[in-house]
C-alpha cells in the first residue's frame, strides 16, 4: 500500500439491498394460509353436516305440520303427519322390524327412551285422530301436547 494514495479510494460505494418483494411468500406465510384454508373447510363441512342432519330435517317438518295445523285446524292431517314423522325418526334410530309394525301401547314403549317416556295416551290420541272422525272429539290442547311430545322426542333421541 502506497502512503500517498488515499486508502478509501479502493472501496466501492455503499449499495442498498434490493427492496423486499411481496412475492414469493415466505414459508411461514404459506403455512398460515394453509391453516386458514383448512379451518374454513372444516367449518364449512361441520355447518353443512348440521344443516343436513336428520334431526334438523325432522324439526323442520314438524314446524311445517304445526303451521298447517294452525292455519287449517285439521286434526286428522296433524295426527297422520306426526305419526309418519315419529315412525321415520324411530326407524333411523332403532330396530326397523320392531318399529314398523308397532301400534298403541307397544309403539309408546318403543318410543320411550331413557331421557323421555312417550305417553301411551299421546300415541292412542294420535291414532284416534288419524282413524276416527275427530272434528269435535279432540281438543286443541291435546293436539298441542302431541306436537310438544314429538318435538321432545326428536330433540332427545340420538
Amino acid at each position: 500500500m502506497n502512503p500517498s494514495t488515499n486508502p478509501l479510494e479502493g472501496l466501492r460505494d455503499i449499495h442498498l439491498p434490493d427492496p423486499v418483494s411481496f412475492w414469493p411468500l415466505a414459508p411461514g406465510w404459506w403455512l398460515a394460509l394453509l391453516a386458514v384454508i383448512a379451518a374454513a373447510l372444516i367449518l364449512h363441512f361441520v355447518l353443512r353436516a348440521r344443516r343436513l342432519s336428520p334431526n334438523r330435517a325432522a324439526l323442520g317438518e314438524l314446524e311445517k305440520l304445526e303451521e298447517d295445523y294452525s292455519s287449517t285446524g285439521d286434526v286428522a292431517a296433524l295426527a297422520a303427519g306426526l305419526s309418519s314423522l315419529l315412525r321415520r325418526v324411530s326407524l333411523l334410530r332403532s330396530d326397523r322390524s320392531a318399529i314398523a309394525s308397532a301400534h298403541g301401547e307397544a309403539r309408546a314403549l318403543l318410543l320411550s327412551t331413557e331421557k323421555m317416556a312417550f305417553s301411551p295416551a299421546i300415541v292412542s290420541g294420535m291414532e284416534k285422530g288419524m282413524y276416527q272422525d275427530t272434528s269435535t272429539d279432540i281438543p286443541r290442547e291435546d293436539a298441542l301436547a302431541w306436537l310438544d311430545a314429538t318435538r321432545g322426542f326428536i330433540r332427545r333421541s340420538s
